[in-house]
């Protein structure tokens, strides 16, 4: 986990910075921001406060490390759907671009045999 705090309560930005100094990263490398109010920022946040769903105030450092694991276990299992999902659409549109080759590809094919016969036919009639 690589983690960012934002906090404006001091007490909780000191205690995170003190509980997760293993984890802290800069803003722009992070997984996630650790904050106590939503911030405007295009990364997850975890929210703690004393209406957060995610993790209430007071809570201990063995609650803030199952709360954060789940966190990041569900952004975790989020990224690899939305992977798999393009995945399978990206896998959708190569199919299509092979069926449509093939099938022009088999065209082709039909048509110059097609050629063929007509020009052995005329070949065999006239002898």
């Amino acid at each position: 986990m690589k983690i960012a705090l934002e906090c404006q309560d001091i007490i909780i930005e000191r205690t995170l910075q003190l509980f997760l100094r293993n984890h802290l990263v800069m803003k722009k490398d992070c997984d996630f921001i650790v904050c106590d109010e939503k911030i405007n920022s295009n990364k997850p946040q975890f929210i703690i406060n004393n209406h957060s769903s995610q993790l209430s105030i007071p809570f201990s450092k063995d609650q803030l490390f199952e709360a954060l694991s789940e966190f990041d276990t569900a952004l975790q299992e989020f990224a690899q759907k939305i992977a798999e999902e393009k995945k399978q659409a990206l896998e959708a549109k190569i199919n299509a671009l092979a069926n449509e080759f093939r099938q022009s590809y088999q065209n082709d094919i039909d048509t110059a045999i097609n050629a063929l016969k007509e020009r052995l036919f005329k070949v065999l009639n006239n002898e």
